[in-house]
C-alpha cells in the first residue's frame, strides 16, 4: 500500500460510504469501510486483473417502495458482479470476503427481531451470494463490536480491525 497515512487512511484510500458500491484497479488503491456496525462489507477481488469492489450494505432487501440502492444487499450484490463482469473479471476468479454485521444493540434482541439487523444483513448477503453462484472464501461477522476493513486492490490483502483489538488480516 502507498502513500501517506492520514487520520488512519492512506492517500490512496477510497471510503466506501454507507450504501455504497466503490470499484479500484490501479495499483496501490485501497477500498475502505469505516466503523461497521450492522452494515455488512461485501469484498470482491479479480485475483487475474487485479482490481476490486467494495459494497457497503445496510439493510437486507430493497422492499417495494423503496428506490432500489446498493444499500440493499438484494441490490448491491448483482450489481457489483455485473459490473465486475463488465470490467472484464469471471465470477471464477473473484474472491469475495464478508465483513460485518455485528449485533449492535445485543439488550433489544430477544424481544424485538427487527433490530436483528446485522443478522438480517449477513443472511441477505450470503442467500445472494449463493443466488448468484458466489461463495466467501472468509469471513469477520457477528458479534457485538464495530469494524474498519480495508482491501488492497493490487494484492488483494483485506485488513480488519475491530473495535478494541488489534488488526487482522481475512
Amino acid at each position: 500500500m502507498g502513500g501517506e497515512v492520514v487520520a488512519g487512511l492512506t492517500l490512496n484510500s477510497t471510503v466506501v460510504g454507507l450504501g455504497e458500491l466503490k470499484y479500484a484497479d490501479k495499483p496501490g488503491e485501497e477500498l475502505t469501510c469505516l466503523g461497521l456496525g450492522s452494515c455488512v462489507a461485501v469484498i470482491a477481488w479479480d485475483r487475474v486483473n487485479k482490481q476490486g469492489a467494495m459494497a457497503h450494505v445496510v439493510l437486507p432487501e430493497c422492499t417495494p417502495g423503496r428506490e432500489p440502492t446498493p444499500k440493499f444487499a438484494d441490490v448491491a450484490l448483482p450489481e457489483l458482479l455485473e459490473n465486475l463482469k463488465k470490467k472484464g473479471a469471471r465470477p471464477s476468479q473473484l474472491v469475495i470476503k464478508l465483513v460485518g454485521g455485528a449485533h449492535m444493540a445485543p439488550a433489544a434482541a430477544p424481544s424485538m427481531p427487527l433490530m436483528r439487523i446485522g443478522e438480517r444483513n449477513i443472511e441477505a448477503v450470503k442467500a445472494q451470494l449463493k443466488k448468484l453462484g458466489l461463495k466467501a472464501i472468509a469471513e469477520d461477522l457477528g458479534g457485538n463490536n464495530g469494524r474498519t476493513v480495508r482491501l488492497d486492490v493490487e494484492s488483494g490483502r483485506v485488513t480488519v480491525v475491530t473495535a478494541g483489538t488489534d488488526k487482522t488480516n481475512l
